[in-house]
């Protein structure tokens, strides 16, 4: 019996060890020092590499963001289009905030849209029809490599556990089964934790995000004062939330003040009864 829980634990050390070695090499497969691997020299362009390279393409994993701001007439009705415009595509809404015009503010909205990749282009387009486009931006992230890395580590984990199960399953000592019990949870959380971070990186990749924000024509950036009497409302307010700022920090530095100021009064006391008792005591014939 001995024996057996001697080859279980060395066995389930093993496996560990393997399952670590394999993420560790499916890590640094991609590329070496975070940098690309060296690509090798182009041969001649034939039908046959023109197909290559669109597989290599079409594999590539590629987060793509954008960021719009139009000016509109009225910006409720122009999200409403823009809500349509998205769902039309296969798209959602992930946020949408509205905001009515008032005396210092004009009206304006804001929406987080999530499109599939290959419709970010023809997305953007029928949006900038919404009105005039202010500001317009889009970037493409590649997170091909950490991708693959994900993927290779989720392999050796799946493979570590599936081992540790066998074994479990084989195992008749009470010993050996806490040990690999013990094993079996800890592997799983790192592999779910793994599924997890791979599920996030593929929506990020198959749903592209664009920031839109429409405001209402010729108010400039939305909030900004429109005339004196918005400018002084603007200018009352903020000095009314300074004043009340200041209330506020006097109100937590008062119990401060407080206390290192009976402090300094003890001391005080404490500095002149000692100064009079000296002052009091008969100097030394």
């Amino acid at each position: 019996m001995k024996r057996y829980a001697l080859t279980v634990a060395a066995t389930v050390a093993v496996v560990v060890l393997l399952a670590g070695c394999s993420s560790s090499s499916g890590a640094s497969s991609p590329s070496e020092g975070g940098r690309p691997a060296p690509v090798a020299p182009q041969r001649d362009q034939s039908a046959s590499g023109g197909a290559e390279d669109g597989a290599v393409s079409a594999d590539a994993q590629v987060i793509t963001t954008g960021w719009v701001s139009i000016s509109v007439t009225n910006p409720s009705t122009a999200s409403a289009s823009a809500v349509t415009v998205v769902e039309q595509h296969g798209g959602h809404i992930d946020n949408r905030s509205e905001r009515a015009g008032t005396d210092s503010e004009s009206a304006s909205a804001e929406l987080t849209i999530r499109v599939p990749e290959d419709a970010v282009t023809t997305v953007l387009d029928d949006l900038k029809k919404l009105g005039t486009v202010d500001s317009a931006s889009i970037s493409s992230t590649d997170v091909t490599a950490q991708t693959t890395d994900l993927d290779a580590r989720i392999t050796a984990m799946q493979g570590s556990v599936d081992r540790l199960l066998d074994l479990m399953a084989a195992a008749t000592d009470i010993d050996d089964l806490i040990a690999l019990e013990s094993a079996i949870s800890t592997r799983q959380a790192d592999l779910d934790s793994l599924k997890s971070q791979r599920d996030l990186l593929g929506d990020q990749v198959a749903y592209s995000t664009i920031d839109l924000q429409l405001h209402t024509e010729g108010s400039g950036r939305p909030g900004a004062p429109k005339d004196f009497w918005g400018g002084l409302a603007v200018g009352w307010n903020s000095l009314v939330a300074a004043l009340n700022g200041s209330l506020v920090a006097l109100g937590v530095a008062l119990p401060w003040l407080l206390v290192l100021a009976a402090l300094a009064a003890i001391t005080l006391v404490i500095v002149r009864t000692v100064t009079r008792r000296k002052s009091q005591t008969p100097p030394a014939p």
